[in-house]
């Protein structure tokens, strides 16, 4: 009753596949977890509002036989994990000190990150955008919480190693994960002593003076939230930023569209995440029977929101495999659901999209880019978000190119 048994990838035919079991019903049933996934965008975003489609919690955890531990603490303490008034608490607290103000100031250092990678890379004639720019979403976040410069490394391993965390971790991804929530645990215990007595202008102070009606965070819980959005921050936006400038090079027109200015840049980032979304899956569990593409489903089950089959859904979009920066221009235009929606809309999404579009602004101003191979053959690898493994390009000299 589920409907048809797929194998859903994360490569390129991810959306051939989506679109083929869409075609076939609104729901399919995923055969690496035997979860059901859901199609359509107007299923999917009731779901996201329906307290019976509760999160995983530690349930992962349990099939991996991560049962005691630092990793097991952190992981039940953050908001992914947790869901009604335990959420609604730690949101109310995170929100008042992770707002779009914040996110804002640091916009010069995305900027300047962004600038530096591709100077680099034009200085090297070329090279591979997504290791060029791996470090960039992390450097911001790490501004922002205010990670001292000579342990933003540590805070990059920090992220590599525990961003396998959201899903089925083989042994060896355990081990690495076990040892890095240690030190992360660790670093962030000694910048919370040092602000104390002495506050500063970023999220960490923030998170230790946010409070609601009397409440505040504990110190157990600003390390978790500190933690939660050092992975958050990393992986994902990494991954998106592999997604777009692929749809970037393979859409030309986009780009120009971003050196004329014609189109808001918010939009044209916007509809690249559409096209390619580095995170394509909401996970949830029944808490009640609920019915899901006219069937009652049972307690317990597993429900896979797939926003990237409602990204492309033909009755929502009109165009899903056509790329038009100005799509998000339209008033009318439906709304995004990758970065979530309901109370687990992600936290984070206003610093990723800002992230975002200074990658895509430094791309653009790069001039005589040219992909290395065929960008229909690209490798594709997944950690928590997907994206090329790599995108190889060739670079003009300085002055040589068509937009200097």
């Amino acid at each position: 009753m589920g409907g048809v048994t797929v194998d859903i990838g994360f490569d390129d035919a991810v959306h051939r596949q989506l679109a083929e079991a869409r075609r076939l019903g609104p729901t399919a049933i995923d055969a690496r977890t035997g979860g059901l996934i859901v199609l359509r965008y107007d299923e999917i975003e009731r779901l996201a509002h329906d307290p019976n489609a509760a999160g995983l919690g530690l349930a992962l955890f349990d099939l991996m036989g991560i049962g005691d531990g630092d990793l097991r603490r952190w992981y039940g303490g953050i908001m992914f994990t947790n869901d009604g008034e335990p959420h609604h608490r730690l949101r109310r607290l995170v929100a008042r000190a992770f707002t779009p103000r914040a996110v804002a100031l640091h916009r010069q250092t995305a900027a300047l990150a962004a600038q530096q990678a591709f100077a680099e890379l034009q200085a090297s004639a070329g090279g591979d955008l997504v290791g060029a720019l791996a470090e960039v979403p992390i450097t911001v976040m790490c501004k922002l919480l205010g990670v001292p410069d000579d342990d933003v490394g540590d805070f990059v391993r920090y992220g590599d190693d525990l961003s396998p965390v959201f899903g089925v971790m083989e042994p060896e991804q355990i081990d690495r994960a076990q040892a890095a929530i240690g030190g992360l645990i660790a670093d962030v215990d000694r910048m919370i002593g040092r602000r104390a007595d002495d506050r500063s202008d970023d999220l960490i102070s923030s998170l230790l003076d946010a409070e609601d009606a009397g409440d505040r965070l504990t110190h157990e819980e600003v390390v978790a939230m500190v933690g939660n959005l050092i992975v958050a921050g990393h992986d994902t936006t990494v991954s998106q930023i592999g997604c777009t400038l692929l749809t970037l090079l393979r859409h030309p027109r986009a780009v120009d569209v971003v050196r004329r200015h014609t189109v808001a840049l918010a939009d044209v980032v916007t509809e690249t995440i559409r096209f390619e979304p580095s995170l394509g899956t909401v996970p949830r569990t029944l808490v009640a029977p609920t019915v899901i593409g006219d069937v009652l489903r049972d307690v317990g089950t597993l429900v896979l929101l797939s926003t990237a089959s409602a990204n492309r859904e033909e009755d929502v979009w009109g165009d899903p495999d056509v790329v038009r920066p100005e799509r998000f221009a339209d008033a009318d235009a439906p709304r995004l659901l990758t970065f979530g929606s309901g109370a687990h809309y992600c936290l984070g999404a206003a610093l990723a999209r800002m992230t975002l579009e200074e990658v895509v602004i430094a791309f653009a101003a790069c001039d005589g880019i040219t992909p290395v191979g065929d960008l229909d053959e690209v490798e594709w690898r997944q950690v928590l978000g997907r994206s090329p493994s790599r995108l190889d390009v060739e670079i003009a000299p300085v002055g040589a190119g068509a937009h200097a």
